[in-house]
């Protein structure tokens, strides 16, 4: 008996054909999917933006929230108490459906998880949606996926850290390019049409 290991795969063309939300279609957008857990690194995520506006930023953004979980409330709270609702919008629950619009809506889609991850089929979704620069913590499941792209990758559960990438990311129009070729080209791989061809 011979046994084979598939790689993780996604279907590219679901998120690659997908629509924009026209209505964030007037400043660089970032995008959080995920659980509203303590590992998922909303919290880091929202302290790098309070960073970030304090710092006074350069360039007008918005930050997508897109879950729903335990911490939503205090998350919430943390925006209100630092009066940073003209740039975080939570969305709620996002579907299966909708997921794609929004990696297709995003010019950064940031996962600052903590931990836990086996693997990050989510970073690959947001790639495949072939506009939204992903940057992610450098925990061992996400290294596995980003560790040829250093500058996708920021130091885990660390706040400034991460302002420093995503100011640096929406600033650095050529930084952005030079990822964004590496992740058109590294999301191929994992193509459930490439992986069956060779697997099937």
């Amino acid at each position: 008996i011979t046994t084979e290991i598939l790689p993780n795969v996604v279907e590219t063309s679901r998120f690659s054909s997908a629509e924009k939300f026209v209505e964030f279609a007037d400043k660089p957008t970032i995008v959080f999917l995920g659980r509203l857990v303590p590992r998922k690194g909303c919290q880091i995520l929202l302290e790098a933006v309070r960073d970030i506006v304090n710092n006074g930023a350069r360039i007008p953004f918005r930050v997508l929230i897109c879950g729903r979980g335990p911490l939503e409330q205090s998350l919430k709270s943390f925006v209100s108490s630092h009066r940073l609702e003209t740039y975080v919008q939570f969305t709620g629950y996002v579907s299966e459906d909708d997921k794609p619009r929004y990696f297709a809506s995003a010019d950064l889609a940031v996962f600052p998880s903590t931990g836990g991850e086996s693997f990050g089929i989510v970073l690959l979704e947001a790639m495949a949606a072939g506009h939204a620069v992903v940057l992610g913590a450098d925990n061992p499941g996400y290294h596995s996926v980003l560790a040829p792209s250093p500058e996708s990758l920021c130091k885990v559960a660390d706040a400034e850290d991460l302002a420093k990438k995503i100011q640096t990311l929406l600033e650095d129009s050529d930084a952005r390019q030079r990822i964004l070729k590496w992740q058109s080209s590294h999301i191929r791989q994992f193509d459930v049409a490439v992986i069956g061809v060779q697997f099937g």
